[in-house]
């Protein structure tokens, strides 16, 4: 069989799986973000989808630091993916633009259970389960084009070293390069309306993804921010965003519509998402020296 990595609709947001140098891009110093993704409810068991990411931006001479952790179930065999990446970013910056290369090392573990499975004859399953390391590395330029806007284009590859996929220990099965390609230009239309037209483009041995559509935030006011979005994954699915920024605290929840040949099974209902994001700084207080005065003598 051949099948797609694990993937997000809202692809900005869980960045190592994107691109390990997105790290280095992000408005406060310390990040936390939270992604659920469930999909195909209609036509199997749902394929369920968890991530937990931390990073941690410039905590050294622009080096960034990034850890995610991943979960992944999906159909009948609840054949799933556990497993832990971290990424390493270093940035130069510039008066107006940024450049960041990042790396990955992830090691993960994948099982399946045949508990609900019928086979019409007995086969010999060797493994239920086995762990993989995996390499990736990406790049980025960020540049401020003017005073309204900004773009971001960025290229990854993962699975470099085409880890063993086997569950009969067969050699010959391997976890086959990706190789991704993505861009958002941020621009401002007026004082409240600031919109973010990008694509993404993913290509994995005869697997292909293409994601074009663009993400619009209102300020309500000085406390929240509205976020919206319209996206298409070409010949498989349409999508919308929503969702509310306060501070720093951003909740985004998108929904697909199956619009390929799986529409008939699916009843045009594809995938639900959700994305929690949470971000800070630490302010560190400059240190202030007592002034000593020599006495006066006469």
């Amino acid at each position: 069989m051949q099948a797609q990595d694990v993937h997000y609709s809202q692809f900005d947001k869980t960045k190592s799986l994107i691109n390990p140098a997105l790290i280095a891009i992000q408005n406060e110093d310390y990040e936390l973000q939270l992604q659920r993704r469930s999909q195909w409810a209609r036509v199997t068991k749902p394929f369920k989808t968890l991530s937990l990411s931390f990073n941690t931006k410039d905590f050294y001479k622009g080096l960034s630091l990034g850890g995610t952790i991943l979960n992944d179930v999906a159909g009948d065999s609840h054949f799933s993916t556990n497993g832990l990446s971290l990424s390493l970013a270093k940035s130069v910056y510039s008066k107006e633009n940024l450049l960041a290369i990042g790396l990955q090392a992830g090691l993960y573990q994948r099982s399946v259970n045949y508990d609900d499975l019928i086979f019409l004859e007995n086969e010999l399953l060797q493994n239920i389960k086995f762990t993989f390391f995996d390499i990736g590395l990406g790049a980025l330029n960020y540049k401020k084009l003017d005073r309204n806007s900004s773009l971001l284009l960025g290229a990854s590859l993962f699975h470099l070293n085409k880890p063993k996929q086997s569950l009969t220990s067969n050699d010959k099965v391997v976890l086959n390069s990706k190789y991704i390609l993505h861009s958002i230009y941020y621009t401002n239309i007026s004082s409240k309306i600031n919109i973010s037209p990008g694509f993404y483009f993913s290509s994995q041995n005869q697997d292909k993804e293409f994601i074009l559509g663009s993400g619009l935030k209102y300020k309500l006011n000085d406390n929240f921010d509205l976020i919206s979005g319209f996206y298409s994954r070409i010949k498989d699915a349409f999508f919308v965003t929503l969702g509310v920024k306060k501070a720093n605290l951003e909740a985004v929840i998108s929904y697909d519509i199956n619009t390929s040949t799986l529409a008939n099974a699916s009843n045009s209902m594809g995938g639900f998402e959700v994305s929690i994001s949470y971000g800070w700084s630490i302010t560190h207080e400059e240190k202030q020296l007592k002034q000593k005065f020599c006495p006066k003598y006469l």
